[in-house]
């Protein structure tokens, strides 16, 4: 192992200890997958939704779960971190900004690991939903939705200041991305401008993306053009972030 290996296994290390010392904080971040998919799965049951059927929405729900435990934790706790000092003390020692920012996604990244075995168990075990037939291929494409997801995140909270600002932001997005994603709503039954939201919404690309996945198909190159798009504006807003720093 090399030395900036080892610099991260560190990184990574502390930081989860630091994550878990708050067990009343993390806690109900690693167990809110399985309670929020056992409500969905309940009430889908209770209305007589055969398994068959609710198995299509699996996809669909890990990636809204994921969105809700993950991107606005770790992108508060970043905004947190800088209000408090914390980023700007660890920037000045020997370990780089995109170290930190790959700490984050690590956490980001495994804590949705956890709560997609956690829903694969509760689907299969408690509800014997039957799963997808690309189980291996579906896992992959998950973490990689998820890392676009962190990288996203880091990026848009990258522009707040304090924590009191990122409230009303985690209100509206989290709105446009339940509404605009077309998992409510068929989007082809949309009105014109409501469909041009959901094309600007990464989280629709992924769900795209993952439902071809589960089902063994082909997916639509212009899913992933869009996200190629949304990692490339994250690079940039991460450049224009850290030259703002630097001038400053």
């Amino acid at each position: 192992m090399n030395n900036y290996s080892r610099v991260l296994s560190k990184q990574v290390k502390y930081d989860l200890i630091i994550f878990f010392r708050e067990p009343f904080f993390a806690l109900p971040i690693l167990l809110l997958p399985g309670v929020f998919f056992v409500l969905y799965a309940g009430m889908y049951a209770r209305s007589g939704m055969s398994v068959e059927t609710f198995g299509a929405y699996i996809p669909m729900y890990m990636l809204l779960i994921s969105f809700l435990t993950v991107f606005f934790n770790i992108g508060t706790q970043y905004v947190t971190d800088r209000e408090l000092g914390i980023i700007k003390r660890l920037v000045i020692s020997p370990i780089k900004i995109y170290n930190v920012m790959l700490t984050y996604l690590i956490r980001g990244l495994l804590i949705s690991i956890l709560g997609f075995f956690e829903m694969i168990f509760l689907a299969t075990i408690i509800f014997h939903i039957p799963l997808s037939n690309n189980m291996i291929l579906y896992f992959i494409s998950f973490c990689v939705m998820v890392g676009i997801m962190m990288m996203l995140s880091l990026a848009i909270h990258g522009f707040f200041k304090n924590s009191r600002q990122v409230t009303p932001f985690t209100i509206i997005i989290f709105q446009y991305v339940l509404f605009a994603s077309g998992m409510l709503m068929p989007v082809e039954k949309m009105p014109l401008a409501l469909r041009i939201l959901v094309y600007f919404n990464p989280v629709y690309h992924m769900n795209r993306i993952l439902m071809k996945v589960w089902y063994g198909k082909w997916f639509d190159l212009k899913n992933v053009a869009a996200l190629a798009a949304v990692l490339a504006i994250c690079c940039i807003i991460f450049k224009i972030q850290k030259q703002f720093k630097t001038d400053k």
